[in-house]
């Protein structure tokens, strides 16, 4: 069923609706015009299929997340429909896996700052802004190789928050997560700055697991998996292995969380610098 989905999904949204449109209206046209048991069940499937799409809809709209946006409302549909976690990346890959704490804290440091959360926000402002300049060698390169990268999920651009220390920034997003309804706070390892967290929808009860790791390069790493779906899993929905965007939901609600206890840091860090005595250098004869 995942795959019919997938292949559905595939070719295109137009194709999509138009698929399901005349599908009701085959249903509708039957349902009115049969009589007897076909004629109830044409009804019933009719029933059924807008209530599946209703309770969809609603789902995705609690989940504070939307077919809007890139990398397209197909893909996101896709994503939504047929995968049961979300985690964080570079440049907001929707496939990309979650990373173990030990890959993460080998992100050492570097004297670049992180910059993949304003690339994605900011490309086509930058595009617009300089239509006559040059390709660069890096862009002729992938231009050679014979294709341009897709743009990925905003929600899941892993953000970085340079000049605040690593340890400062877990207990920050210790701090958050704890204060963010249906969160609860399962275990916190100092050491590999690292927080595991439990989180119940509020509409099914379903549980979901999130891990929140801090990398050197003071950077907030955010992994989300819903246990429905989940090989041996006893919930009712588990034959069902989309999430409606709950997971992206998440890290989305966690990161506008962190937002501005991350600002209010970093005026705090400056305030610290600023009052910090500073060495007289006395000149001797």
């Amino acid at each position: 069923m995942e795959s019919q989905l997938q292949g559905l999904l595939a070719a295109g949204p137009q194709r999509l609706v138009a698929g399901i449109v005349l599908a009701a209206l085959l249903l509708i046209l039957l349902s009115l015009s049969l009589r007897g048991l076909l004629g109830t069940l044409c009804r019933i499937a009719v029933f059924v299929g807008a209530m599946a799409i209703i309770v969809g809809g609603i789902a995705i709209l609690m989940n504070n997340v939307s077919l809007a946006g890139p990398p397209s409302a197909t893909a996101r549909l896709q994503r939504y429909l047929t995968v049961n976690w979300a985690a964080t990346s570079d440049n907001g890959d929707g496939t990309a896996a979650c990373l173990d704490p030990a890959q993460l804290a080998a992100r050492q440091p570097t004297d670049v700052e992180h910059r993949a959360r304003r690339h994605l926000r900011h490309s086509a402002a930058r595009a617009a802004a300089e239509p006559e300049a040059s390709p660069t060698p890096a862009a002729e390169a992938d231009g050679a190789g014979g294709g341009e990268t897709e743009p990925g999920f905003p929600e899941l651009v892993r953000n970085a928050y340079p000049g605040i220390p690593p340890a400062r920034l877990m207990q920050i997003a210790a701090t958050t997560a704890a204060g963010l309804p249906g969160w609860q706070i399962v275990s916190v390892d100092r050491k590999t700055l690292t927080i595991n967290a439990l989180y119940r929808t509020r509409v099914l009860g379903l549980l979901e697991d999130v891990r929140i790791v801090v990398t050197p390069r003071s950077e907030v790493d955010v992994c989300s998996r819903s246990r429905a779906g989940e090989p041996g899993s006893e919930s009712a929905f588990s034959a069902f292995h989309g999430d409606f965007g709950s997971n992206i939901g998440r890290i989305k609600e966690f990161y506008l969380a962190l937002a501005p206890a991350a600002d209010d840091t970093y005026r705090r860090v400056e305030v610290e610098q600023t009052t910090q005595p500073r060495e007289i250098k006395v000149l001797r004869p």
